[in-house]
């Protein structure tokens, strides 16, 4: 299952262990899910470390190199107008649609309002354990 991670979901997996972010971010390392991502949101979560959260740019380097590692990084060819009130949730649906992705996975009231979006779902971080949970019943 393809799932694409809204920036502030990995922000909340690296700087606040322990939550559900975190667990979401495990699914992808352990391989449940597909984590996709985009140049332009690997270069939003190291712009949120350095500047938000003061990370030194060797950390910052560490941590986008794990999740690159791990993701399959697409290059989105749309470029959409979707999310009016915050046009940089645009970058998550364009990663999303050109990954063909099942789900996205956010903490944004913006993207969770969306419900779907061209068939794909927009969960939180604890919907998708949730719903990863159901799939082992």
């Amino acid at each position: 299952m393809k799932v694409v991670f809204d920036t502030n979901v990995l922000i909340s997996a690296y700087n606040f262990p322990g939550g559900a972010s975190e667990d979401a971010f495990r699914l992808c390392l352990t391989g449940q899910i597909e984590l996709v991502t985009s140049a332009p949101l690997l270069a939003e979560f190291t712009r949120v470390l350095r500047d938000k959260f003061g990370w030194s740019d060797d950390e910052t380097r560490r941590a986008i190199a794990q999740v690159a590692r791990i993701a399959s990084v697409v290059e989105p060819v749309e470029h959409l107008t979707v999310i009016t009130d915050d046009p940089d949730d645009d970058r998550i649906l364009e990663a999303a649609a050109e990954a063909s992705a099942s789900l996205i996975c956010s903490g944004d009231k913006h993207l969770l309002r969306l419900i779907e979006w061209r068939g794909i779902r927009t969960v939180s971080p604890s919907q998708l354990i949730e719903l990863l949970d159901g799939q082992g019943d």
